[in-house]
């Protein structure tokens, strides 16, 4: 009975547990988001972004109004297109910048995809990734190292690596697990989609 009653309360502490990840449901499926920053690679891309925007902008404003060294003085097409050109580049890439770092994976049951997504400080998302159901393979628990976290992924057979949905403990992440693999088996009985896997990683 001592293991037993052990087990039960391991249990209710990974329960109790605050959880990081927030489902908020739609008309259109439901948005999961994550409550973790974005992934490595993101952040990396965000802030070359920045660089390389701040470095644009340097740019088209020193073509406008530094001395000239291959255009000529006054403002000619030539020299207002080379800026306007270099300005929409770096508005660009500023705009990407500052898109923010709070990821999450909006699941549209209508359309039939998965969403990433990455949110700004006003909360407006920008997808930056698309996974047709038709794509997904699998959705496992991994276990984490060196902590008691897990996270949930989704396997997707065009992606080079799988979405990353959420961390918490894995009691935890297993309702979500489930909703999930329904969502996309009712997908794959109806014909469109392949067969699930659920299985941890």
């Amino acid at each position: 009975m001592t293991q037993i009653d052990d087990m039960g309360t391991l249990a209710g502490q990974h329960l109790a547990k605050p959880s990081t990840f927030a489902i908020e449901d739609c008309y259109w499926g439901y948005m999961i988001r994550a409550g973790t920053g974005s992934r490595v690679g993101m952040s990396l891309g965000q802030v070359a972004a920045f660089f390389f925007g701040a470095c644009f902008a340097t740019a088209a404003l020193g073509i406008l109004v530094l001395p000239t060294l291959f255009f000529e003085g006054n403002f000619t097409a030539m020299r207002v297109g080379s800026a306007g050109l270099t300005g929409a580049v770096a508005a660009y890439l500023l705009w990407f910048a500052s898109r923010g770092r709070q990821t999450e994976v909006h699941v549209d049951t209508r359309v039939g995809e998965i969403r990433e997504a990455i949110c700004n400080r006003a909360g407006k998302p920008t997808t930056v990734a698309v996974y047709p159901f038709e794509t997904v393979s699998g959705v496992f628990i991994a276990q984490g190292e060196g902590n008691d976290l897990a996270q949930l992924a989704i396997d997707c057979g065009d992606a080079e690596q799988a979405v990353w949905v959420a961390e918490a403990t894995e009691a935890q992440l297993v309702p979500l697990r489930d909703r999930l693999a329904q969502d996309f088996l009712w997908h794959a009985q109806s014909g469109q989609g392949k067969p699930l896997s659920t299985k941890q990683k």
